[in-house]
């Protein structure tokens, strides 16, 4: 600590030089954060999603029978079918969009990450119109408890109306998933009150016992539709996942790329930066050396300023990018960044203040004072 004011005193010798120099450093470590709170939040909600749950669907978008859910039912291997039919619908304005799963008890049990108690799912089956609504609409939308909400979808009731109206009976979490804005109601208002597709929905959710025969049996299940009205396609909720993420390019790669540039490019400017710095101060090492300081503290020196501009620099950095997080919600649904993160971008930190302030550092270290006094 007692060499703190010198090493103070060389970082701000320049001090513009400096200050960009650091700005560089917090922006680079912001994009960081943020960008590793992303692969990391995502990487969350893969491992979050199970091999154990299906999705049997419509292979060509056609309505499917409520009925065949007996025949998934006698599938080998499959303990529980759960049918379902999701719309999407908007409310007051087509900027407010959000889902609509048309459910009855038996989703709950095959999705039991869904946070709701005996008393609210015994309360939503004796209630033609309630629901359940997530927590992003909760806070999106402002709804509560008690609410009468009316939802525009394109799907027409006898009457001809598209609004359908519910009742906010609660408002639930789902690990993963909090994010998403849909509602939860029962099938059978659904039902009684469209004008078409009666008795049908458009995907049963599967659970199987065995998450290793999930390939296995999506394949039986759709080979007994094969040759049907009503062929399906049946996958598991973390290949569907996996694929979403994988159709475009691969998140992973893009954040790993771009990453990387940026500390490759952080890397030279600060290099740089402790270069012409250490040419600026030859003659002030040579004096050090001179009045006792030894070439091992000279280096220390060096390498300790290196360090404290890039340390220093990643932490504002990586704390601005844990307030924008929460602001950026709305967009990629993750809230926070998760502590791992911070650990990733310490070590970070350390690798670019070592790299670039070892060549100074090692250059202070065999500075010969006759030649550095004498110009040479």
């Amino acid at each position: 600590m007692k060499y703190l004011p010198l090493i103070w005193a060389g970082l701000w010798r320049k001090r513009l030089r400096t200050v960009f120099t650091f700005l560089s450093i917090v922006a680079a470590f912001v994009l960081f954060g943020v960008l590793q709170g992303v692969d990391a939040g995502l990487a969350h909600v893969r491992d979050l999603q199970r091999l154990d749950r299906l999705f049997a669907g419509s292979r060509f978008g056609t309505p499917l029978p409520i009925s065949i859910g007996t025949q998934i039912e006698a599938v080998p291997g499959v303990t529980l079918v759960a049918p379902a039919h999701g719309m999407g619908g908007y409310w007051r304005d087509q900027k407010n969009g959000l889902g609509i799963a048309s459910i009855d008890k038996r989703w709950f049990a095959a999705i039991p990450e869904i946070n709701v108690t005996k008393d609210q799912l015994k309360e939503l089956s004796q209630t033609r119109t309630g629901a359940f609504v997530s927590v992003a609409c909760a806070e999106k939308y402002g709804w509560k408890i008690g609410d009468r909400i009316s939802v525009t979808t394109n799907l027409p009731q006898r009457d001809g109306s598209k609004i359908w109206t519910y009742d906010v009976l609660a408002v639930f979490s789902q690990e993963g998933r909090d994010a998403d804005r849909y509602i939860v109601s029962n099938y059978s208002y659904l039902d009684e009150a469209r004008a078409e597709d009666k008795g049908s929905v458009n995907y049963f959710v599967v659970r199987i016992n065995d998450p290793a025969q999930s390939a296995e049996v999506s394949r039986a299940i759709d080979k007994l539709f094969m040759t049907s009205g009503t062929p399906t396609r049946t996958f598991s909720e973390k290949t569907s996942g996996q694929s979403g993420q994988n159709s475009s390019f691969s998140t992973a790669f893009f954040i790993k790329t771009v990453v990387s540039a940026a500390f490759f490019t952080l890397l030279f400017l600060t290099a740089n930066t402790m270069m012409q710095a250490f040419r600026e101060r030859i003659p002030e090492f040579a004096v050090l050396k001179t009045v006792g300081f030894s070439d091992l503290t000279v280096f220390t020196i060096v390498l300790a300023e290196s360090t404290l501009l890039t340390v220093v620099g990643a932490a504002l950095g990586l704390t601005i990018a844990a307030f924008l997080m929460p602001l950026a919600k709305d967009t990629i649904g993750i809230a926070h960044i998760r502590p791992i993160v911070f650990y990733y971008g310490g070590v970070c930190a350390l690798l670019v203040a070592f790299v670039s302030g070892m060549v100074p550092g090692w250059r202070a270290k065999r500075l010969n004072i006759v030649d550095a006094l004498a110009g040479r």
